[in-house]
Parts: structure tokens; C-alpha cells; sequence
């Protein structure tokens, strides 16, 4: 159990080491810079953006999107450098570490207590607030440099409810179509 709280606090660690990444991409983003559009689309065709994660690797990838809801971008994957997150002679590319991985993967194989769900879950909850808050706090600071507000919302891969990253309130994909039919 306290090694995987240690882990969070690792986990943080390196999140904050790559602040200065993410929140660079994230300027380029904003000024419509490193996004390629198919389909004859540009960068005045955008109105929205959109982030989401793996669950396991936490990998983010986004994408853009036009007045109708519909992708006009190509994905992007972020950070689009990462630091320290593999070990040596590794060729291990998800933005988790890969000790971190490794460890918890490890838990998972060999833990038989009966508190391995709960354990689980509060190195699970805290492991996400930490990484949504990293990104939320990265995001914040690019559009402050920018000065360009943009819709957009972060989520884990695939889900119903996301996160609008300027009011920072949880809203689903429902509410996000009735922005674009006005």
C-alpha cells in the first residue's frame, strides 16, 4: 500500500517535469501551429478541441473539431517529447513511466490480500486527479500566453462525460452537440 502512494508522489514528480512540454504543445495547439487538416479544412475551421487519455498508459492524443462536431484535424499525440519515462535500453513510449508501470503491473499479478480492490482504487483515484490536474494546470497557463480561448474538453479514452477545461465542470457529449447546433 505505501508503495504505491510513493509511486503517486513519483508520479507528480515527473508530471511536473513535463509541464514544460505539454504546455508548450499546447501554445503551438492554440495558435494553430503542428495540426495538419485533411479534407480542405484550416485552422479558421476549428471550434473546438478535444484531449483524451489511455487509462492504463495515460497517452493523450488530440484532435480538432469543426461547427458541426466533426473532426477536421488529424491527431496529434502529447507531450510530443516526453522525459524520463522509459528505462535504459528500453523502447517503452507511453507517458506512464515505465517503472511506475511496472510496479503497479506487479501489485496487480502478485497482491492476494483482501483489500487489493481498495488498495487499488486510492492508488487509482489519486493517480488520475494528479494527472487530470496536471493537465488542467498546463493547459490554463498556455491559454493564458495565448490569450486565445478555445473550447475544450479533456476525458479518459472513450467516454460519455468529459471536461470543459475552461469552466473545469464535467459535462456530457449531449450537452457539447448543443454548443455546435447554435
Amino acid at each position: 500500500m505505501e508503495d504505491l502512494k510513493k509511486l503517486n508522489i513519483e508520479l507528480k514528480k515527473y508530471l511536473e517535469e513535463n509541464s514544460v512540454q505539454l504546455t508548450e504543445d499546447l501554445v503551438h495547439l492554440l495558435n494553430g501551429e503542428n495540426i495538419s487538416y485533411p479534407d480542405n479544412n484550416g485552422k479558421s475551421d476549428i471550434k473546438a478541441f478535444y484531449f483524451e487519455y489511455e487509462y492504463e498508459y495515460l497517452d493523450i492524443v488530440f484532435w480538432g473539431v469543426d461547427g458541426k462536431g466533426n473532426i477536421a484535424t488529424n491527431t496529434v499525440s502529447l507531450p510530443t517529447k516526453k522525459i524520463g519515462n522509459a528505462e535504459e535500453n528500453s523502447d517503452w513510449d507511453a507517458l506512464i513511466p515505465e517503472k511506475i508501470w511496472k510496479i503497479v503491473s506487479d501489485f496487480q499479478d502478485h497482491y492476494e490480500g483482501d483489500d487489493f480492490d481498495d488498495i487499488l482504487d486510492e492508488y487509482d483515484d489519486e493517480k488520475y486527479k494528479l494527472f487530470e490536474q496536471w493537465f488542467s494546470d498546463c493547459w490554463k497557463k498556455a491559454s493564458e500566453q495565448t490569450k486565445i480561448k478555445m473550447n475544450a474538453y479533456f476525458s479518459i479514452h472513450d467516454t460519455y462525460f468529459r471536461t470543459d477545461l475552461n469552466t473545469l465542470k464535467i459535462i456530457n457529449e449531449d450537452e457539447i452537440a448543443q454548443r455546435y447546433q447554435s
